[in-house]
């Protein structure tokens, strides 16, 4: 299963609305019929989703919270336990999210679970914690290496051409330097335990933490003296360890799939920065930044290999996996989809959120592009008849998006129906398809699912950006300055959208503390000035900006960046004085100045001064 980036770079005038030479008076009564939509319930609506660490309440919270391994010096800040100031409880954990109304054992066991973290997080240097969950005494995760000798026969690896490193649950073939070989070694072990969390019903593990927990009176007795209380000092049993492949680089990456997997589509390949074979049972990676792919594909991994009816045998050549079968594939990359927004803040980790990257271009796409919500009919296919879709990046971001609303939105009912789905997807004793989509309600109104993406003030105040975040699009959004004050300032963002917004030049100072890797740009129709110039001043890597229907001038053009190829400055008060600043753009490739105060002369000197530039590409009536 190959995690691509399925478009994610291509948003912004040139590729969305704007490319349908769509006029402005058009977008406006579409986003007006959009904020119109009679609001509909589906599934347990009513009940809604849960957001105390400790007790269900009505919706609040949309991400989970889970707890990761921490050094036994760790000091940790409290838990937020009790109510916020507005009385509404804190955090959601993944056993709540889903905990029914009347819970059963398999609720109680998972809630279990989950107190045993949450013992773990509150005291770090608890022996009999760090024991029950295989912790190094001086560290978060034990990682040991050693010199290669035999690997995969898919590889060609001679002995001694790579190392091995080893964690409790993982074994990682690799060429990379050292520091990336660790980076991603402790990785993928703090990602298992949020997986175990998230997932419990579907681990292989949880019989275990069943045994050990089924006597266990949590209202008298603590996790320590329960855990004492034991005939022997209690430890999480693993199996084998899962493996992955790390290249040292992309285009080793690259070569390396395309040599163990002959028959494999290039483009597929060239577009990709992490596979996982089920039939190898081998992930594949090579050093990034952005740990989205690791995310991904190891989810594949998890459900595929560590879910307790898993098979333990090796596949055969040639096996086919009722996931590649299955009608509903949708759900398989919807869920790896939504896991990759995985991020850590302050020694917790959160899932999900209306700042997950896959949500960020489905806003987009819907509440400025006017795409519509795909049914789940729309979505239904096995592997290799989506694989063939025309459109296959908006598939894949259609998935994501209902997967996301299924989690975190749609109450337990529909979460817990999802979970039973996925149980049923990767259980070998079961054709995947004898227990169908509509035998197990995963559909909701599309109506519903884009009211989770207009996110307003309230929302976000409750629900504040956490970890980082590489997108953001709040385009379409009811976001004014007072929800965005509520914002930390966010570092290393590479696409903002930020467009529509009643908002001014210090909220968007304040909210984009650097612009060092920013590629694209949005503030059309936002309240900023020429003062929002000195923030465009660090943008060295700025391709695509839109100031469109803002009040700048000719003077905010000296800061825009060199290295800027897409430009739109619809509406704004540019003269023609601004036309030396325009062709001295070395990089500019489209621009569109309709509407501005530049004349036909002023246009023919730009011409003139820039004849391979793509002038006044929207078609705006008069």
């Amino acid at each position: 299963m190959w995690k691509e980036m399925w478009g994610e770079s291509k948003v912004g005038k040139g590729v969305a609305i704007k490319s349908a030479r769509a006029p402005l008076y058009l977008i406006i009564v579409t986003l007006l019929t959009i904020l119109a939509s009679p609001k509909t319930t589906c599934g347990d609506d009513s009940a809604a989703e849960t957001t105390s660490i400790s007790a269900p309440a009505e919706a609040i919270a949309d991400r989970v919270t889970a707890f990761i391994p921490l050094p036994a010096a760790a000091d940790p800040p409290p838990l937020a336990k009790n109510a916020d100031s507005d009385g509404e409880p804190a955090a959601l954990t993944a056993d709540v999210a889903a905990r029914a109304e009347s819970p059963n054992a398999a609720d109680e066991f998972w809630s279990a679970y989950t107190e045993l973290w949450r013992a773990h997080h509150t005291n770090p240097s608890q022996t009999e914690l760090r024991t029950l969950f295989g912790l190094p005494s001086d560290a978060d995760v034990l990682v040991t290496q050693r010199r290669g000798r035999v690997a995969p026969s898919e590889l060609h690896w001679r002995p001694g051409s790579f190392r091995v490193w080893q964690t409790d649950h993982f074994e990682i073939l690799s060429q990379a330097d050292d520091a990336d070989s660790r980076r991603v070694a402790e990785a993928l072990e703090r990602e298992y335990w949020v997986w175990t969390q998230v997932f419990f019903p579907i681990w292989s593990g949880r019989d275990q933490i069943a045994l050990l927990t089924k006597d266990w009176d949590r209202q008298t007795t603590s996790v320590v003296d329960h855990l004492n209380s034991l005939s022997s000092p209690a430890r999480i049993k693993h199996g084998q360890r899962h493996r992955v492949v790390l290249l040292p680089d992309a285009a080793n990456y690259r070569s390396t799939i395309a040599s163990a997997f002959r028959n494999t589509d290039t483009n597929a390949v060239a577009a990709s920065t992490g596979f996982y074979s089920d039939t190898l049972r081998l992930s594949f990676f090579f050093p990034q930044q952005d740990l989205s792919s690791l995310h991904h594909e190891v989810c594949h991994q998890l459900f595929t290999e560590a879910s307790a009816n898993a098979s333990r045998r090796r596949p055969t050549r040639g096996q086919t996996f009722a996931t590649a079968t299955t009608n509903d594939f949708w759900l398989i990359e919807g869920i790896a989809g939504y896991f990759e927004s995985l991020r850590y803040e302050q020694s917790l980790a959160y899932v999900g959120g209306w700042e997950s990257p896959r949500l960020q271009l489905a806003r987009y796409q819907a509440l400025i592009g006017g795409v519509p919500v795909a049914s789940l009919q729309e979505l239904q296919g096995t592997r290799d008849s989506v694989q063939s879709k025309p459109d296959l990046a908006r598939w894949y971001s259609q998935a994501s998006l209902r997967t996301h609303f299924l989690m975190d939105s749609a109450g337990p009912g529909p979460r817990r129906a999802l979970l039973k789905r996925l149980v049923a997807l990767y259980s070998p004793t079961k054709n995947a398809d004898d227990r169908t989509s509509t035998e197990i309600n995963v559909d909701v109104n599309p109506a519903e699912i884009l009211r989770s993406l207009r996110v307003d003030d309230a929302h976000i105040k409750r629900n504040p950006i956490v970890g980082d975040l590489s997108t953001l699009c709040l385009a379409g959004c009811e976001i004014t300055s007072e929800g965005l004050s509520h914002q930390k300032p966010i570092r290393g963002l590479t696409w903002c959208d930020l467009s529509r917004l009643p908002i001014n030049d210090a909220d968007v100072r304040r909210l984009i503390s650097d612009t060092n890797q920013l590629d694209q740009l949005s503030l059309e129709a936002t309240g900023i000035t020429n003062q929002i110039a000195n923030l465009f001043r660090g943008a060295s890597q700025l391709r695509e900006l839109d100031l469109s229907y803002t009040a700048i001038d000719d003077s905010a053009l000296a800061s825009i960046p060199p290295t800027v190829s897409t430009l739109w400055l619809t509406g704004t008060r540019l003269t023609d004085d601004s036309i030396a600043s325009l062709a001295a753009l070395p990089q500019l490739k489209t621009l569109d100045v309709q509407r501005t105060k530049i004349t036909d002369q002023g246009l023919q000197r730009f011409r003139q001064a820039k004849p391979n530039c793509q002038l006044n590409p929207l078609n705006i009536p008069e």
